[in-house]
């Protein structure tokens, strides 16, 4: 009986993060039946139809989590890492680490002569729909997986072990990327596991979400990388120059060796600042008092 109420124990995150997912789908039935119905006037723009993709993402995401919080009372955002307080100064804190990453990256990539840039057409109008995208990407993204789901696993499984469990599915959900490479998903799973430890650390998934906003309109509009794997238009053109390995090759910076150091030096430096960070909930609590 002991062996089985430990093994109950350990499963429930498991199955709460699949009742999440059970709730993401539902969610997403009103879209597809909006998308099936073919009312909606026909949109041009491929930009535009992406940033209203994203956008319903978001809407899902944050119903299936008052959904969760729903048959859960003793939950609110608070609790899974969404808080409105220091939003703002917490989400431009994130970005900046963010842009500085990604440029320190690059110019470690061009002063090895692994890239070289050149000047592309642009409009500042396309500029701005990039970064409405961007910004319901990280949004979607990081509510995705570093909100109930990392909560969860942290309840009753130790830190390190949620953290990288988080990567491992962050990385998952970009196994259909273009030109995805063995190291592309090592450097998506080290991001994963960055931001799932930035967002315990600080008990405030801004931060994340501002890293990830950066990290990704830095590399593609700023630098004209291949996001994950995706072409994207820019300021300039970044054309990767050697060894795939080392340039990141179709990929973009993700796909480099020198976006694994950058990860893994950040990584460890975080951890041994501040540890894994801390998990706040009434049950945490009660099994802390109880050792």
């Amino acid at each position: 009986m002991i062996e089985e109420s430990k093994l109950g124990y350990y499963l429930m995150p498991v199955l709460k993060v699949w009742l999440f997912m059970f709730f993401l789908l539902l969610c997403t039935i009103p879209f597809g039946l909006i998308s099936q119905l073919n009312f909606l006037p026909t949109i041009s723009s491929p930009i535009i139809t992406d940033i209203i993709a994203q956008f319903s993402l978001v809407i899902v995401v944050l119903g299936a989590l008052l959904m969760m919080f729903k048959i859960l009372p003793d939950l609110d955002f608070y609790q899974v890492f969404v808080r409105k307080t220091s939003f703002f100064s917490e989400f431009f804190k994130g970005a900046g680490l963010g842009f500085m990453t990604m440029v320190l990256c690059a110019s470690l990539l061009y002063a090895n002569g692994n890239v070289k840039f050149e000047v592309a057409v642009f409009s500042w109008s396309t500029i701005g729909l990039y970064l409405v995208f961007f910004l319901l990407i990280s949004f979607f993204e990081e509510l995705l997986f570093r909100s109930y789901p990392l909560f969860a696993l942290s309840e009753r499984y130790p830190l390190w072990f949620a953290i990288l469990v988080n990567g491992f599915l962050f990385a998952l959900a970009h196994f259909a990327n273009p030109g995805l490479t063995v190291l592309g998903i090592v450097n998506i799973t080290l991001a994963g596991i960055l931001f799932a430890l930035y967002t315990l650390q600080k008990r405030n998934v801004s931060w994340a979400i501002g890293m990830h906003f950066a990290w990704n309109f830095t590399q593609a509009i700023l630098l004209g990388y291949h996001v994950s794997g995706n072409k994207m238009s820019g300021f300039v053109k970044a054309i990767p120059q050697g060894a795939e390995y080392i340039s990141g090759g179709k990929f973009g910076i993700e796909g480099s060796v020198f976006c694994t150091f950058f990860l893994v030096i950040f990584i460890a430096w975080l951890i041994y600042r501040n540890g894994f960070g801390i998990i706040e909930s009434k049950e945490f609590e009660e099994i802390e008092a109880d050792n």
